[in-house]
């Protein structure tokens, strides 16, 4: 009876143990791979705002059309998907400010959402990442540029 009771608490302590690793490893790997995936998106937020700068330096002003960009040579058409967003595009925007003196001044802006590129990992953390970004008044994903104020197409991690 005695070894029973022994390799019962033996059992109990290895799940329990095994537990306490999975509650701590879990937020952990999370957030490893919303970092490999944001770095991912990054970049490709970048390539998009070289493309538009480039069209822009030629013809005054954004273009809110990925095929414009594609068919300039300035974009690879692969590039207009979110890396991780299961075909998903970044939404892409373009308008124009009043600049100083009256003088419009182009903006554009292109983003992907946290439910876009971590649409398959863990629900709940990804509902507490942009519940975190809303409380702070931050966009819930990634995006370069801005329609409401000029930020020469600065990414908002930066």
């Amino acid at each position: 009876m005695k070894e029973k009771t022994n390799a019962a608490l033996a059992l109990m302590v290895f799940l329990l143990a095994a537990m306490c690793y999975l509650s701590v490893s879990q937020p952990l790997r999370f957030d490893t791979e919303v970092e490999r995936r944001e770095a991912a998106v990054k970049e490709r937020l970048l390539q998009i705002g070289r493309a538009e700068e480039a069209w822009r330096a030629s013809r005054g002003a954004y273009t809110s059309d990925f095929g414009e960009l594609i068919a300039a040579g300035l974009l690879a058409d692969s590039l207009q998907y979110v890396p991780f967003g299961g075909g998903r595009r970044f939404s892409l925007a373009t308008g124009m400010l009043p600049g100083k003196g009256g003088r419009p001044l182009p903006v554009m802006e292109c983003s992907a959402s946290y439910e876009t590129f971590l649409h398959d990992l863990d629900a709940r953390a990804v509902a507490r990442l942009c519940d975190a970004a809303a409380a702070e008044g931050r966009a819930g994903g990634l995006k370069i540029g801005d329609l409401l104020t000029p930020n020469n197409n600065a990414g908002n991690w930066e």
